[in-house]
């Protein structure tokens, strides 16, 4: 299928919308962010292409076709971005949504992980986390922020660079089980994750915009090496803007991911989970921004 450059499509969008700001969303996390399930498994009402939809490949945006636009770690696998993008309703063929998605399995938030392994202790430089320093120019910044950055500027410059008018709306992000395998990152994800989308922002030059994130674990039978999902999960409650928790965040809503189903590994969600994880993320975004 042709690649429709960003140009082309940039001077559409601003005919048809008369200079209308186009919607920017930003997707993180881990591998249930990234995705697992395969494009194959999809109805074949899934898979024809997304066109109020553009991805983000690295170099262009394209417009969003499944099994032909990179969204996971290969071309035949995908993630909640799909179902995101056909059912906000704030896209349309001639006002597209923008996507932009840095994520990466089994990937930690807190600064005490470095990738796989718990070091404890203050921040450190050049740990493999998502955690997002205290400034721009703070040593301890996580490699994975770092790598998120990376991405999603070069994003937004092109837009920039081809007259795009645009604004970040939101956040979306999907992750937790890494963070649930030690007491500390467990209990403290709620300031972790406000703290992350409060730098992400800050870093990219954007406005206060909600973060909308799926609640995390337990699965049954919950895998042995997450050792705090209950914590971790209650953690997660009390960031949700409604929750009544002094952790309570104006900008954050939680999305139950109770009943979304799951591969036979139960921790990653196979593809009618990842639709319905879409949906979900579709639906609270949506809410949030009325």
């Amino acid at each position: 299928m042709l690649r429709i450059p960003v140009m082309i499509l940039g001077l559409l969008a601003m005919a048809s919308t008369m200079a209308e700001p186009v919607e920017v969303f930003i997707l993180s996390g881990q591998s249930n962010m990234v995705g697992s399930p395969k494009v194959a498994e999809l109805p074949e009402s899934e898979r024809a292409p997304i066109t109020q939809a553009r991805f983000w490949n690295g170099t262009d945006f394209e417009i969003l076709t499944p099994g032909i636009t990179k969204t996971s770690h290969t071309l035949e696998r995908f993630g909640p971005e799909l179902a995101f993008a056909r059912n906000y309703p704030g896209a349309t063929p001639e006002h597209p949504v923008y996507l932009i998605k840095y994520a990466l399995g089994g990937r930690p938030l807190h600064h005490g992980w470095n990738h796989g392994k718990w070091l404890g202790g203050p921040p450190a430089p050049n740990r493999g986390t998502f955690y997002p320093g205290e400034g721009p120019d703070d040593p301890n910044v996580g490699t994975l922020y770092q790598n998120l950055l990376k991405q999603v500027r070069p994003a937004l410059a092109r837009l920039e660079a081809e007259g795009i008018v645009y604004r970040v709306r939101g956040v979306l992000w999907m992750q937790g089980e890494a963070d649930a395998k030690h007491e500390v990152s467990a209990t403290e994800y709620a300031q972790g994750l406000r703290q992350w989308h409060q730098r992400l922002l800050e870093d990219i030059g954007a406005a206060p915009c909600p973060l909308v994130y799926g609640q995390a674990l337990p699965y049954a039978p919950r895998a042995k090496r997450f050792t705090h999902p209950v914590e971790l999960r209650q953690s997660q409650a009390n960031l949700d803007r409604d929750s009544g928790h002094p952790d309570a965040y104006e900008w954050a809503r939680m999305v139950p991911t109770e009943g979304m189903p799951l591969l036979d590994d139960t921790v990653h969600y196979n593809a009618a989970g990842q639709l319905a994880l879409g949906k979900a993320f579709a639906d609270a975004m949506t809410a949030m921004l009325k």
